[in-house]
């Protein structure tokens, strides 16, 4: 028989009460750890878990012309607000909607199928009830657990069938504030979408408080873009029913936006969205230790958005306007436009890049009309003709080409087996040589085809096979000199989604020969422009810019001071020397003012106020079914001296060969320019 030992039991309480000192011990030291060295941490996490923060957007700047013209404005209205409480219920708000519809009208409400399920499943009894009725694979998983409450309520809403959802006219418009209410999340408050309130509705809802739980007046406002010709311009606000663009919410809700914001989506409202938007009111809400709402803190307090004020005076704009669809009419009448699809002319300060008018007349083929089409200065391509060529002589400077003023022999360029390529004088006039100024007076393409040559390393005899090995690299070496004036590249423009034209990746050597004078890739008006304010800025190429400043808000609401200019942006410079540029610039001055039988623009300086400098340019096409038409170009800038404006005005498909309106356009927009604000 074993002997017990009496000396153990002692020996094990002695290890008991250690060890339970050890864990009190520990238990102590975690606590005074809490407490004194990881103080701040453990109670930023207290009050995160015992408070929210709930956001709400104030009203958006606007937006103004030079003058200080509205272009939009917003229309204040008072609406219906709804704030929720984290206690509602999905019944709760049923009720709500069902009580507030006696107080609103709604009209014609569009629901979806989801709202409807979501308003029939609204009422605990019949939810459980649903979901009681679900097969097992829809209430249980692989393993028979039940599924989590987000799955099961999704697998009710799938169930729900078109003869359970049978409602009335009256009850869908229920459903169309329950799905609204029901959209607003916990604290925070969201306007309800209804028809217009009356006075007597404001003052009934205002009184029912009690009744209607969460419900309130408050102001709302909408956004007005107003008739100008430079609607299209400014572009458009998100609703409070569609809220963020689905493909942006990601980069705007990192941005501190709520999901039923309203922001631009389009043109000036776009790009100066975070000027535009209104600073918004952020409360911070309190709850108790039951979760309810103890109290409201006020953050910070909203105000109205920043306003934009445009460079462009809208009296000029319209004046503008008025010109190019006189001109327009004046050629419909004598049958030259009827294939046009309009007339278009950008106005830049060359000096500062700050746009002056953008200007569009849009001829609709199909009925006729005529509509103001500004945007189509930035969307819209065409070919430009020879009012590039001073482009083409800079890539043959930069390319070891020409040199200087070079004289080279205008003649007929004929390759073997093809036909001949002459300037519009060459049959007339037979060969003679040409300076590169006179190549620009007289508009010469065979200076330029010539050119085009040197660039694949090639010297032009007649009836020479062209070698084609060096064909891309001589292409993307014009292109990329163009691209130095903004020809078929970002003008760096303050407006989203502008066209950088049509470059096509497939070419010929034809396609590149013609390239050379302008006959094959196709620009914006305003990349034209760009191209000719480049030139008379003495090769400096500045961003065309339409926003003159951001300003504050005055007492009334309206355009206060200003808070910030917008400054000229340079893209680069022309890759020549000044000396070359000023042969450029020779070169557009004799256009206007050449005394020759070739001189090719005389019309810029007939009648003109100033003395213009520019270039003609005439894009061959076809119209209805093979119709000779061309493409009227013209890009000046005045005055000649100490150029204040930049012109390009595009003329498309004028069946009309024998009048050249866009230098008589271009002309006329200066002398209007000079009667706005007159120049030295």
């Amino acid at each position: 028989m074993r002997k017990f030992n009496s000396h153990s039991i002692p020996t094990r309480l002695n290890l008991l009460f250690a060890i339970v000192i050890l864990l009190f011990m520990t238990i102590i030291g975690r606590l005074l750890y809490m407490q004194f060295v990881n103080k701040d941490f453990y109670e930023a996490k207290l009050a995160s878990a015992s408070q929210t923060r709930v956001t709400t957007s104030s009203a958006r700047g606007e937006i103004y012309d030079a003058t200080g013209k509205p272009l939009v404005e917003n229309t204040v209205k008072q609406v219906v607000a709804f704030t929720r409480n984290n206690k509602m219920t999905a019944a709760d708000l049923k009720d709500i909607s069902t009580k507030l519809l006696t107080y609103v009208t709604v009209s014609s409400p569009d629901l979806t199928e989801r709202q409807i399920a979501d308003y029939y499943l609204a009422d605990p009894a019949v939810y459980k009830k649903t979901v009681e009725a679900l097969p097992k694979d829809k209430r249980f998983d692989s393993d028979g657990n039940q599924l989590s409450e987000s799955d099961l309520y999704n697998n009710a809403v799938e169930s729900v069938s078109s003869s359970q959802t049978n409602y009335t006219e009256d009850e869908k418009k229920a459903i169309y504030l329950f799905s609204q209410l029901n959209a607003v999340g916990n604290f925070a408050t969201g306007n309800i979408q209804t028809d217009p309130l009356s006075d007597t509705q404001v003052a009934l809802i205002a009184s029912a408080s009690k009744e209607l739980p969460g419900i309130s007046i408050s102001t709302s406002w909408d956004r007005k873009v107003l008739e100008t010709s430079l609607a299209s311009i400014v572009g458009s606000v998100s609703s409070e029913k569609s809220g963020l663009p689905a493909e942006e919410v990601d980069a705007y809700l990192k941005k501190g936006y709520s999901l039923n914001d309203r922001v631009g989506t389009s043109y000036l409202e776009k790009q100066y969205e975070e000027v535009l938007q209104g600073k918004r009111t952020v409360k911070e809400i309190h709850l108790d230790k039951h979760g309810d709402m103890e109290s409201v803190e006020n953050i910070e307090e909203g105000s109205k958005g920043k306003n934009i004020k445009l460079t462009i005076d809208l009296a000029f704009q319209d004046s503008v306007d008025s010109l190019l669809k006189s001109y327009f009419n004046s050629e419909l009448a004598n049958g030259g436009a009827q294939y046009s699809e309009g007339v278009y002319a950008v106005a830049l300060n060359p000096k500062t890049g700050a746009v002056l008018a953008m200007s569009g007349i849009k001829h609709n083929l199909e009925s006729g009309e005529l509509t103001p089409d500004s945007l189509g200065t930035v969307t819209n391509v065409f070919v430009p003709g020879s009012v590039v060529k001073a482009a083409t002589i800079s890539s043959g400077w930069e390319n070891g080409v020409l040199s200087g003023n070079q004289t080279l022999t205008d003649q007929p360029i004929v390759f073997q087996s093809s036909a001949p390529i002459n300037s519009w004088y060459t049959p007339y006039y037979g060969s003679f040589p040409i300076t590169a100024v006179e190549a620009l007076e007289y508009s010469s393409n065979t200076y330029m085809v010539q050119t085009a040559l040197g660039i694949m390393g090639q010297t032009y005899q007649p009836n020479m096979t062209v070698g084609t090995n060096n064909l891309e690299s001589a292409m993307g070496k014009l292109r990329s000199t163009f691209g130095e004036y903004g020809l078929g590249v970002s003008t760096g423009i303050d407006l989203p989604d502008e066209s950088t034209g049509f470059i096509p990746k497939d070419y010929d050597l034809a396609n590149y020969l013609n390239n050379a004078f302008g006959q094959f890739d196709n620009y914006t008006p305003m990349q034209l422009a760009q191209y000719v304010a480049t030139i008379a800025n003495n090769g400096v190429r500045l961003a065309p810019h339409i926003v003159e400043g951001v300003y504050d808000n005055n007492e009334q609401g309206g355009l206060g001071e200003l808070i910030k200019q917008t400054d000229s942006t340079e893209m680069n410079k022309i890759n020549i020397s000044e000396s070359d540029m000023s042969i450029l610039q020779q070169g557009f001055y004799q256009v206007s003012h050449g005394t020759s039988a070739l001189t090719t623009g005389r019309a810029f300086s007939n009648g003109a106020a100033v003395s213009i400098s520019g270039k003609t340019g005439t894009a061959e096409s076809y119209v209805n079914g093979g119709q000779n038409s061309d493409n009227t170009n013209a890009v000046a800038y005045a005055p000649t001296d100490n150029p204040q404006i930049a012109v390009a005005v595009v003329f498309p498909h004028n069946t009309n060969l024998t009048n050249g309106v866009g230098p008589s356009i271009a002309r006329d927009i200066i002398n209007l320019y000079n009667q706005h604000h007159p120049m030295n």
